[in-house]
């Protein structure tokens, strides 16, 4: 386990918070929007799937330099240099209409968000104490969840109105959080501890620490992109189609809090073998064809427990690095995101073309069910454990502090 500074150089979190929800709201604003902006302008399905492939290729490709060189420059520079990538290319591509230009933008737009995301999780993971860690770490996913989720709503709104609205509402956004940013984000203090001190990379033990975070950010990428790409494809009528994608939301957003709060009680163990116990029990069940009101249940617990993956990693990860590697190893988590969200949609809805309409929703939950069950048997089988430090969080830390959110 490793610590962090003092209390009295630990800033408050609340900024992070709220940078990262309204950055979050402007994206989900614009991505229902840049499909139809792009089939106005003559991009066919394949030439929009490609833009998106695109956007997660830049996302994976630059993910691990910026954690590399947060270590060396600090997080204030990235949280500020991913919004202003990200606002070049919302405020260009309303105006754009050559496909190839729309490529372009794509990429600046997932640089944007390679830098704030890693920025935002290595500064949580480097001022949350130990025992307060899965709690932070779920208020992050809560605020990012929750962004993204009120954002389509917003946008298509905007879009009715006047195409370029939404993009500029976006633009907004983000320059709202980068007025955060400057004004009340400062840039944490770290102690570098010279027995963890690597000239270069992260060293072998470490690598061996940090697969199972990384199986995690891999496996949420996997399957939520895949829910969300791949569900509105099933055989049910536009209303339940809806309604399923609401109540996974809600239930993602409302489960994020109790969970980071069991997880610094309790430690990682147990509640992520019970989270990955019910996830996969879900999915696997909605395989079979249960009634409408028995699937809007496992989709509640689909999103529930998938959803509070992404925090556990990063708590996992913050745990198991010294404050002073966060960067790189942040970099690389998105890394991981970003790769399980470019092979997830492809690989399910390729299965799911090979089986057929008759059993495309048993493809859907049964891969996503049968991968989360890899993960759960690997860590029955101890493959997770990497010391005698694996504990409860809260009993490294110092109970007499309370950090602020």
């Amino acid at each position: 386990m490793y610590n962090v500074p003092e209390a009295r150089v630990r800033p408050p979190l609340w900024p992070i918070y709220l940078c990262v929800a309204v950055t979050a709201l402007g994206i989900g604003i614009v991505n229902p929007i840049i499909p139809q902006l792009l089939q106005e302008n003559g991009a066919d399905e394949f030439v929009i799937g490609l833009t998106t492939s695109v956007m997660f290729a830049s996302l994976v490709l630059t993910a691990w330099p910026i954690g590399k060189t947060i270590e060396r420059v600090g997080i204030r520079p990235f949280l500020l240099l991913g919004l202003i990538s990200y606002c070049v290319a919302m405020i260009m591509m309303p105006w754009v209409h050559r496909i190839s230009l729309f490529f372009v933008l794509r990429a600046f737009e997932g640089i944007g968000w390679s830098a704030v995301w890693t920025a935002a999780e290595t500064y949580v993971s480097q001022v949350s104490t130990p025992e307060q860690r899965g709690h932070n770490t779920a208020v992050y996913g809560m605020s990012l969840a929750t962004g993204t989720a009120a954002g389509p709503l917003i946008g298509t709104t905007l879009f009715g109105i006047w195409e370029p609205l939404p993009f500029i509402v976006a633009v907004a956004f983000a320059i709202g959080a980068g007025v955060i940013v400057l004004l009340v984000v400062p840039e944490p203090r770290i102690h570098h501890e010279e027995e963890h001190s690597v000239s270069s990379g992260i060293s072998f033990r470490m690598n061996r620490s940090l697969w199972l975070p990384m199986v995690i950010a891999f496996l949420y990428g996997y399957g939520i992109l895949t829910l969300i790409a791949l569900v509105p494809t099933l055989n049910f009528s536009s209303f339940r189609i809806g309604l399923l994608i609401t109540v996974t939301v809600v239930a993602n957003i409302v489960a994020q809090v109790p969970i980071g709060r069991l997880l610094d009680k309790f430690g990682y163990r147990p509640v992520l073998l019970s989270s990955l116990t019910l996830l996969s029990s879900a999915a696997i069940f909605a395989a079979f064809h249960p009634p409408f009101p028995l699937l809007l249940l496992l989709g509640s617990l689909l999103g529930a427990f998938a959803g509070t993956l992404y925090p556990i990693g990063l708590a996992i990860l913050g745990a198991r690095v010294p404050p002073a590697r966060l960067g790189g190893a942040n970099g690389l988590f998105t890394v991981f995101y970003g790769l399980g969200s470019v092979f997830g949609p492809a690989i399910t809805g390729a299965i799911m073309v090979f089986v057929g309409p008759a059993h495309s929703d048993q493809a859907l939950f049964g891969t996503i069910g049968g991968l989360v069950l890899l993960l759960l048997i690997m860590m029955l089988l101890g493959l997770d454990r990497v010391g005698a430090d694996e504990k409860p969080l809260a009993k490294s830390a110092d109970s007499s502090f309370k950090p602020p959110l």
